[in-house]
Parts: structure tokens; sequence; C-alpha cells
């Protein structure tokens, strides 16, 4: 199962272009659909009918001396088999979110997911296979570990049966996912009811989960341990930050028509592109590739799902943004914030059997994105202005702050699962999300029976991406330079680590409570300083 939530992840925060995606033609940009319709484009012709065969010819071919060339041939087509098939997971994924309840679609892509799931386990048997000869093995010592070797050279261990395996594992896990949005979704039931439901659901997610490697999946450099013992410091010290600046919000006097009569753009990608292009040569770079309207689509209405991610397509070294909108002013927000994705997949060119995001940074780079945008915020929404930096900051403190208490909650929860009941569950939600449970139902956090470990990222992330915030507003040409080396960190590769990555960047150690502090002192001084602004 964990390996399933690392191929889950092939499709988040990364690389590509689509073809004839979704595409309605206002004034030459493309802007809002009236109606979330199904994109248009052609799936590759790979299935992993056609991967196995070229898996079996590499399995021959190891078994031939003097083959290198074709060996090393047949490792490549392996690749790019996987690659096309992460492609064609993000494609099935998006045409099924736009239509939440077509039941065909969502056929689909289970369907291909389960392909690429598979596709990943079948490389990696042929891959060991190919490192356990005698004659080829240093060609195959990139692609596994002593661990991996030993698992898929075991007695009895064929390609049939380690497909299999992968199989049931995937079905298993989606089984649970089905579950979960079964209940989520349903309206007839009430929030305490989905909450009861859903925590019997994840203590059965958790029982395929051990504390001690919670986080393998996640690349990380840091411990759950960690976390809890800095959650002490954010509870303390940026939950009092987040009020002031709530406080000076609402001492605005835009701040209801945020809410009411929230500033709308007509081209979500428009404006983005529009004020990218100002920021550097390499933001316009990827910015331009927006115009054309084939990196995203838009989904808006009932019938759709109303998260929003970026997801890479390998093949093609791009991306592809679902960016979900109710004509609320968290349209352009999210807008942002994917485009800080999809502007830093261009710089990644993992492959996707070697994918290992580290979702640390991957985030960074999207919430520092939105900060470097609020130097346009007079621009965009003019009397608003004040009002929106204020929700910003409080929307990225507030980042901070539930990535944080849920990354404790997730941990603590593993760790006790074995003896807790449903109804204990939700009580140490409550216990460790405190009033943040009010705003965060237990079956509202889907990340939590996705990816279990995914969500303190956005935490973690936060911390870091509001080390350029001061910058922002006093030394934007600064906080560009720390940003784009941020951005340019591969954030799919396996090498890449957390606390090495912010230090070669210019970043401070933010996993320390002397930060925390900082950051809140700097926080409450930005709410006053607007406080007195609205006065």
């Amino acid at each position: 199962m964990k390996k399933l939530i690392a191929i889950a992840l092939l499709s988040a925060l990364c690389s590509c272009a689509v073809t004839d995606l979704l595409k309605i033609e206002n004034g030459g940009s493309v802007s809002r659909y009236a109606d979330s319709a199904e994109p248009d484009y052609e799936y590759s012709e790979t299935s992993i009918d056609k991967l196995n065969d070229h898996a079996y010819k590499l399995l021959d071919d190891i078994k031939i001396s003097d083959n290198e060339k074709n060996i090393q041939e047949g490792i490549n087509t392996l690749l790019d088999d996987l690659d096309l098939l992460a492609n064609d997971k993000a494609y099935a994924q998006v045409k099924s979110y736009l239509k939440w309840d077509d039941e065909d679609l969502e056929s689909k892509s289970d369907s291909i997911s389960e392909e690429a799931y598979i596709a990943f386990e079948a490389l990696a048997f042929v891959f060991s296979k190919g490192y356990a000869s005698d004659e080829y093995s240093h060609l195959f010592k990139e692609y596994v570990t002593d661990e991996m070797a030993d698992y898929y050279t075991s007695r009895g261990m064929n390609l049939a049966r380690a497909e299999g395996y992968a199989s049931v594992d995937y079905w298993v896990s989606d089984e649970y996912l089905d579950k979960y949005y079964s209940v989520s979704y349903d309206n007839s039931l009430s929030d305490q009811e989905k909450n009861l439901q859903c925590a019997e659901i994840y203590l059965d997610i958790l029982s395929e989960y051990d504390a001690e490697t919670f986080y393998e999946d996640y690349n990380r450099d840091y411990t759950p341990e960690q976390i809890i013992d800095l959650s002490q410091a954010v509870r303390e010290e940026l939950v009092p930050a987040s009020e002031k600046l709530l406080d000076s919000f609402y001492d605005n006097k835009y701040c209801n028509d945020v809410f009411d009569s929230p500033v709308i753009v007509d081209s979500l990608f428009g404006t983005v592109q529009q004020y990218a292009s100002q920021l550097s040569p390499e933001i316009k770079k990827s910015a331009d590739k927006l115009s054309d309207g084939e990196s995203y689509v838009i989904a808006t209405g009932n019938n759709c799902y109303s998260g929003s991610f970026t997801a890479d397509l390998p093949a093609n070294n791009a991306a592809l943004m679902y960016i979900y909108t109710d004509n609320s002013y968290y349209d352009l927000f999210t807008a942002i914030h994917e485009y800080g994705h999809f502007h830093s997949s261009f710089q990644d060119d993992t492959k996707a059997y070697f994918t290992s995001t580290n979702l640390d940074i991957a985030e960074i780079q999207s919430q520092g994105m939105e900060l470097l945008f609020m130097q346009f915020y007079d621009d965009i929404y003019g009397e608003q202005s004040d009002a929106m930096k204020l929700l910003k900051m409080n929307d990225i403190t507030d980042s901070i702050i539930t990535g944080f208490l849920i990354g404790e909650f997730e941990y603590t929860a593993l760790t006790r699962s074995d003896e807790m009941t449903a109804d204990e569950v939700l009580e140490l939600y409550c216990d460790v999300m405190g009033d943040y449970a009010e705003d965060f139902p237990f079956f509202y956090v889907s990340h939590m029976f996705e990816s279990p470990g995914y969500y303190v990222s956005y935490g973690v992330s936060a911390l870091a991406a509001m080390d350029i915030a001061e910058d922002c507003f006093s030394d934007p040409q600064q906080a560009l330079e720390r940003y784009e080396k941020i951005a340019a960190v591969p954030v799919n590769s396996k090498d890449v680590r957390f606390g090495a990555a912010l230090e070669e960047c210019g970043f401070s150690d933010v996993l320390s409570k002397e930060y925390i502090e900082r950051l809140a002192e700097y926080l409450i001084q930005y709410s006053e300083n607007y406080k007195e602004l609205s006065a």
C-alpha cells in the first residue's frame, strides 16, 4: 500500500503539455468554463500488456552474453513505457474529476491507475533480475536496492506473481478510498455521522502502516517526533499571530467586500501570465506556456472534484493543472499556487520510475509564488488590496498551523491505532486540533485517507515559504532570487533533502522554535501595521 501512495504521487506536482485540452476563447484568452466538459485528447498506445512484452524481451536479453546494447535499449524502453502510463494516469484522473459522478470515467481512471502501479512493480522485478545477473549487474545498479533485489528474486517470484500482488495491493487501497468518498459525499449523513464512519475507515487504513516507516515515502529528513515537538511552539506562537492577522483583516473596511463582492478576474491564467511575466525571464518562459490553454483545465459546478492539483506528465517533461473554481476570491489564490508547481516542473526531468517527490520543497515552490504575487495586489485588487494581503498572510499562517496539528494527530493516531476505537480517534482529533476542528471536520481532510502522512508538508513548506515574506515587501528582488533557487530544485529526485536544499538556497533553518518565534513576531508586527492603516 505504501508503494501505491508513492505511485499516486506521480500524478501530482510536476511536468508537460496536453494536446487539444478544453479550450474556450474569450478575447483570445482562455477564461472560465460555463460548464465542465470532458477534455479531448488521446491516451498513449502503451498498456500493461505492451509493457510486459518489453519486460519479457529484456528478461530474455539478460540471458544472452555480450548483449549490452540491447539490454540498455530495453531498460530505456521500459522507463519510457512507465512515463507514458503516468501521463495517461494524469489524463484519466482529470477527465474523471471533471465528471465526479460518472462511473465509466471513474472506472477508466482506476484501470489506468492500476496499470501504472503494476508497471512500476514490473520494472522493479525485471531490473532486480538484471541486477542479480553476473554479466550485467552494473547496468541495473542505479534502479534497485539490495532490499528490492532480495524481494523480487526470492524463490517462486516471477513477473506474473509480482504483478498479481501489486494488483491486489492496489484494489485494497482503492476500496478504502471508495468507502471514504462514498461516506464523505453522502448528503443524507450528518457531519458527525460522516466523522464516525470515516474514523472507522481511517483505522483500517492505518493498519497498513507502521510508525517507524511512516514518513518513508515522502523523502523527508525530519521525524514525526520533531513535528510533534514543534507543534507545541506553533500553537503557542503562531495561533495568536493568526488571530492578530484576522483581527486586522476584520478591522479593514473592505473585509466584507472580499466575500460579498470579490474581485473576479476575466481570465484566471491570463492574469497569472500577465504578472508572472514581470518577475523574471525564467518565470515568463513558463508563463508563456499558459497562452495556448492546453496546460490547464478549469472546473466549475457541483459535478466535479472540488480540489485543485498539478499533475506530472513525465513523458513530455511538462505538467497539467486542474483548477476548481467557485467565483470566490480563492480562485486566483488557487491558480497562482498551482502555477508555482507548474513553473517548477519544467526544471525537473526525473523519470517516473525514479520519482520520490519531496513535498516539503514542492509546496515552497507553490506557496512562495503566492507570496511573490503579493507585490501585484494593489494593481489586481484595488481598494481591497490591503484586506487581501492580510487574508493571504493569514492563509499561509493557517497552512503552517493546520499542517503541524494534523501531522501531530496522524502520527499520534498511528502509534495508538491498535487499541483505539472510532470514537477515540475523533476525540484525539478534536484534542489536537482544538478550535480548528470546527473548520476542518475529520471527514473533510481527504489527504489523511488518500496519502497518510502527506498533510504535514503544507505546514513545513509554509514555514520555509514565509522566510521570503518580509523580502517580498521590502526587497522583492532578493525574495525573487531565493525563490528562483528553490524553484530550480528537482523535487522528484530521490537525492533531494529539505534541510540541505534550504541551506543551499539561502533559507533559514525553519524547523526550530527560534525561527517560529521570530516569524510570529514578524506576523504580529505586520498585522499591527495594517491595523494602523485601517484606523
